[in-house]
């Protein structure tokens, strides 16, 4: 292992350091990382002065990348590169949203406690969010370790989930924010999916609380009594003790297992101040396998 693990947060997030992500990552350091966000679910790489590209290269070491959602039924919005997600305040313009634009609307629902890609079939495995922009107040990235969670639910409560599943919905979930203006090609992509409501981690072996505010209800029971089993949980998971808040200073890199962790992003102010950040998101596709040779990264 060539860097540094420097804890921030026992047991939840960990500083890296000594690695230069504008380099290409070996097989081993690679693995070494996947080790230690099994221990770590939060790993903060900072002063990484790296672009989209070097992001994107960082990032195929762990998984197959997403298509933006933004950009497969929003090209016309999409600044960026179609696998990266744009989790910024600014249009092609170069210009903040102003209040009630659409696409401000569009970005409150991660300002609620989720797991990335949740609704989906295959969900991520991880996020890599690099930051290029502090606003003065607020705009905090939170996450709640889903481990500490299942491990001090009451005994009862563990055993009431353990076999249930729930049915993840990010359109229900933008409808609850007050937002339902979306493309039909949108919708029609954005079928709900159906998921356990406890899973086991692949490499560190422990179980873990698998929640999110896309979560709509409990599959095979009453949607009043499943919705309120959901409320239940999501109030108990995001109690202080479980919860790490990162402050952002910039070209921090910070990169999270969604099938440990749920999170969300705090508000800033004023709204009207620059908050750019990009997002690299890999899936949780079993068939994936790492590369022997490092990936290349792009000059």
């Amino acid at each position: 292992m060539t860097f540094a693990v420097e804890a921030i947060q026992e047991p939840i997030a960990a500083r890296i350091t000594g690695l230069d992500l504008r380099q290409p990552l070996s097989a081993a350091d690679a693995q070494a990382i996947d080790n230690v966000i099994a221990q770590y679910p939060v790993l903060v790489f900072p002063a990484q002065d790296i672009d989209d590209n070097q992001l994107l290269a960082f990032s195929e070491n762990f998984g197959p990348v997403q298509v933006s959602v933004q950009y497969a039924t929003r090209q016309n919005e999409h600044r960026l590169q179609p696998r990266i997600s744009d989790i910024s305040n600014v249009g092609k313009d170069n210009e903040t949203f102003k209040a009630g634009d659409n696409r401000r609307m569009n970005t409150f629902v991660s300002r609620r406690w989720h797991s990335d890609q949740s609704y989906q079939p295959i969900p991520a495995r991880y996020s890599f969010l690099l930051n290029y922009s502090v606003p003065a107040r607020g705009g905090e990235s939170q996450f709640a370790d889903m481990r500490l969670v299942y491990d001090s639910l009451p005994q009862d409560l563990r055993e009431t989930i353990e076999n249930l599943s729930a049915e993840f919905d990010i359109l229900h979930t933008r409808a609850m924010c007050g937002f339902t203006d979306f493309p039909e090609e949108e919708r029609a992509m954005l079928k709900p999916s159906i998921h356990r409501l406890v899973k086991t981690h692949p490499l560190s072996g422990r179980k873990t609380l698998y929640l999110s505010v896309h979560a709509t209800h409990v599959v095979d029971w009453p949607i009043p009594e499943g919705r309120d089993l959901l409320r239940e949980l999501m109030e108990f998971a995001t109690q202080p003790q479980f919860i790490y808040t990162h402050h952002w200073t910039v070209k921090d890199l910070v990169m999270w297992d969604n099938r440990t962790l749920i999170h969300r992003g705090l508000r800033y102010s004023p709204p009207t101040d620059r908050r750019e950040m990009h997002r690299a998101t890999v899936m949780d596709e079993p068939e994936w396998t790492r590369a022997a040779a490092p990936v290349n990264v792009p000059a």
